[in-house]
């Protein structure tokens, strides 16, 4: 009889937990007008159109990175993404620093790699980062359903003209009083942003040092800080165990990015998707002299280089003023050892298959491991 009342009551915290994280999923998804609980992170130079589309597609939030952009590009790119999928999707943008960049330490990198730009033929000169008024005006003229921000959170003129227009705001955060200041500047989604994720650290109000907690850690306080706003969950989402731990941490929805790099819809040459099945839990780095803020990357000749030579970095965005144009053209002739390659942590298992199936495919493990919660 007592073997039996206990079955009973296992089986009901059973039940009370997947109906649980049914109600999470359920505010994310009818927030942002889709049906699964994903959403890609915001890749420059990895994310393309068509991988955007094939995640809103599979029915999760493609986000197209539009920081780099000029807003003949980002009208261009978003008419495209239209054109490939009438579901959801999002732009992302990233907030001016509040503090410039140092001009010496920029231009003594630049003097510093003046040999390696004759080598490659590249142009002597700064990549300008375009001006952001003129990006959100061009987000505001292209109609997009949602817009990511990343470095903080809009100011009050931006978020009352996005709101005029019914679109989303989406922000990203490292720590819980960053949450604090998107949820009161009105973004109703949060992304929670682990160590583990790949890319650029996303804080604001916290130094680059204390910003670097995992996202075990990371995920309960700021979904209690946020309490009804979603919270989507970013860092080695790799798998439907780890979608289903975040979500029993309170999460709602997952962020997808080193999952989706070794599709065909992802920028990278082929060569360098194919390292990613080598590389390991320890094979990334976090390191600021790639574009001057600290991010997960995994190490090539030229960070390694710049990290010996002792140089002073240059605070976002004049370290990325400088290696941009260096980037793009490594990108064009195949040099994958002059390339910044974002990685995150668990990175080794993404599958090399089109991206709307790998995307469904995660959804199916994900739905099947919740029916046995």
């Amino acid at each position: 009889m007592v073997y039996n009342v206990e079955i009973i009551f296992v089986g009901n915290v059973r039940m009370s937990i997947r109906a649980q994280i049914n109600r999470q999923i359920k505010t994310f998804t009818e927030t942002l007008g889709i049906t699964a609980p994903v959403m890609s992170a915001p890749m420059t130079g990895a994310t393309t159109p068509e991988l955007v589309a094939a995640v809103s597609q599979a029915g999760g939030l493609g986000v197209l990175p539009c920081a780099l952009m000029t807003p003949e590009e980002i009208f261009a790119y978003v008419s495209q993404v239209k054109t490939l999928t009438d579901r959801p999707f999002a732009v992302n943008l990233r907030i001016e620093p509040r503090e410039p960049e140092n001009s010496q330490q920029t231009q003594a990198l630049f003097d510093a790699l003046e040999p390696l730009r004759e080598e490659l033929g590249v142009s002597h000169t700064l990549f300008e980062i375009p001006n952001f008024d003129a990006q959100f005006e061009a987000v505001l003229a292209a109609d997009v359903p949602a817009v990511s921000f990343s470095f903080g959170g809009p100011r009050e003129v931006y978020a009352e003209a996005l709101e005029a227009r019914g679109i989303l705001m989406i922000g990203a955060v490292n720590s819980t009083r960053e949450a604090k200041v998107l949820k009161t500047a009105g973004c109703q989604i949060i992304v929670a942003q682990g160590a583990e994720a790949a890319g650029p650290r996303v804080c604001f109000e916290n130094p680059a040092a204390a910003s670097q907690v995992g996202l075990g850690a990371l995920l309960p306080p700021v979904v209690r800080v946020c309490r009804e706003v979603p919270v989507a969950a970013a860092g080695a989402m790799m798998s439907a165990q780890a979608m289903l731990a975040a979500m029993m941490n309170g999460a709602s929805g997952a962020v997808l990015g080193s999952y989706l790099l070794r599709t065909p819809e992802c920028a990278w040459p082929d060569a360098l998707k194919n390292q990613i099945a080598w590389c390991d839990d320890a094979a990334t780095r976090l390191t600021d002299v790639t574009s001057g803020r600290l991010s997960r990357v995994l190490p090539t000749g030229l960070t390694d280089a710049l990290t010996e030579a002792g140089l002073e970095v240059s605070s976002y965005p004049g370290q990325l003023r400088v290696l941009q144009p260096i980037y793009r053209k490594a990108s064009e002739i195949g040099r994958l050892d002059l390339l910044e390659v974002p990685l995150g942590q668990a990175a080794q298992t993404a599958p090399a298959i089109a991206a709307e199936e790998a995307v469904k495919r995660l959804l199916g493990e994900f739905e099947a491991l919740l029916g046995e919660v």
